[in-house]
C-alpha cells in the first residue's frame, strides 16, 4: 500500500469504524475544532480529559456533540496519567495531547511505572504532502530527538520502518538525509549513515530499503537522480526521510509546508500512536494527524 495524499489516508482510517481517542487536557477550542472534523469524518469517538466544567462550556458554546468527559482535578501531568490509564485498560485506542506542554505529556508517557509500553525511543514522524511529489512521505525526527547518537539513529530507522509497516507498506523506502551522497570517513554524519545502510543490507531492519547518505534533492527529485547518475532504489522514491538532527528535519519540513505543503504528525515508539500537535496547527492538520494515527492501528 502507498498513500498518495491525506484523503486516501482518511479513507483507510475510516475502514475500521470510529476509534476511541483519549485527549489529555481537552479544554481548548482549537483542540476541539480538530476533533470535530475527525468526528464528522466518522474517525473518532473522543474521550475528553480535563476540567469538566470548562470542557462542558466549550461543547455547549460550540454546539458540539455530547462527548464523554472525564474530570481531572489535578495538574497537567495528573491529567496525562488519567488519559494514559484509559489507553492501558483498553478504553481508548490512541492518545492525543491537548492544551499542555509537550514535555509534560511525554514525561508521563515515559514514566517507568505509569507510562505506556515502548519498543525503544519515542520519535516524531511528520507526514508531508506536496504538489511536486507523487505520494505522501515522512520526515523524522523533527520533534523529540535533538542530536541523535548512532544508537538513536538506528532506533529512528527502526521506528520509521515499523510505522510504515503498520500503515501497510510492504517494503518502505527510507532515505538517510545528509548534505552529500558519499560517505566521508572523517565525517561522523555520513559515516553513521553508511554503517546503517550496511546494516539494512544485512537485514537488520527487516523488509525495508534503507539507503544513505542522500542529499535532499536526491530523496525527492527524479531529475536530480538522473543528472547525478545515482544508482539507487530509494532515491527520488522515498517513503520517509531520516534526518541527522532535529534542526535539519524541523527546518526542511516546515519549509515545505510554508511553500504550500500539507502535513500531519505522529509520535511513534510506544505501543499506541500519540497525536502531539502544536497549538498553532490547523484543524486540517489535526484531522490528518488523527487519521494517520488511526491508520497505524491494527485492523479490527
Amino acid at each position: 500500500m502507498i498513500f498518495r495524499n491525506f484523503d486516501e489516508m482518511i479513507g483507510v482510517a475510516k475502514i475500521g469504524g470510529r476509534r476511541r481517542i483519549a485527549i489529555a487536557r481537552a479544554e481548548d477550542p482549537l483542540v476541539l475544532e480538530g476533533v470535530l472534523l475527525a468526528y464528522q469524518e466518522e474517525l473518532v469517538e473522543p474521550v475528553l480529559f480535563g476540567d469538566a466544567a470548562k470542557i462542558r462550556a466549550l461543547l455547549d458554546e460550540g454546539g458540539l456533540p455530547d462527548w464523554r468527559i472525564e474530570n481531572c482535578d489535578g495538574d497537567d501531568k495528573a491529567c496525562s496519567f488519567m488519559a494514559i490509564e484509559a489507553v492501558k485498560r483498553g478504553d481508548a485506542d490512541l492518545l492525543m495531547k491537548g492544551h499542555m506542554h509537550t514535555g509534560t505529556l511525554f514525561s508521563a508517557v515515559l514514566d517507568h511505572d505509569r507510562g505506556l509500553e515502548r519498543h525503544g525511543i519515542l520519535s516524531h514522524i511528520a507526514f508531508v504532502q506536496i504538489a511536486a511529489y507523487p505520494k505522501l512521505f515522512g520526515t523524522t525526527d523533527g520533534g523529540l530527538t535533538l542530536a541523535p547518537s548512532f544508537e538513536q539513529k538506528v532506533e529512528l530507522v527502526r521506528n520509521t520502518v515499523r510505522a510504515f509497516h503498520n500503515l501497510g507498506y510492504e517494503q518502505p523506502k527510507i532515505g538517510l538525509l545528509s548534505y552529500v551522497e558519499k560517505v566521508n570517513p572523517r565525517d561522523p554524519e555520513t559515516s553513521d549513515w553508511g554503517k546503517i545502510s550496511e546494516m539494512a543490507k544485512a537485514g537488520e531492519f527487516g523488509h525495508a530499503l534503507v539507503e544513505g547518505p542522500l542529499a535532499m534533492d536526491l530523496c525527492l527529485s527524479r531529475e536530480a537522480k538522473e543528472i547525478k547518475g545515482i544508482d539507487s532504489q530509494v532515491s527520488a522514491d522515498v517513503d520517509a526521510i531520516v534526518a541527522p538532527n532535529i534542526t535539519a528535519c524541523n527546518a526542511s519540513t516546515k519549509a515545505l509546508v510554508v511553500q504550500g505543503g500539507q502535513a500531519a504528525g505522529i509520535v511513534v515508539g510506544a505501543n499506541v500512536p500519540i497525536v502531539a500537535l502544536s497549538r498553532g496547527d490547523s484543524p486540517r492538520t489535526r484531522l490528518c494527524s488523527m487519521a494517520t494515527g488511526i491508520a497505524m492501528l491494527p485492523r479490527k
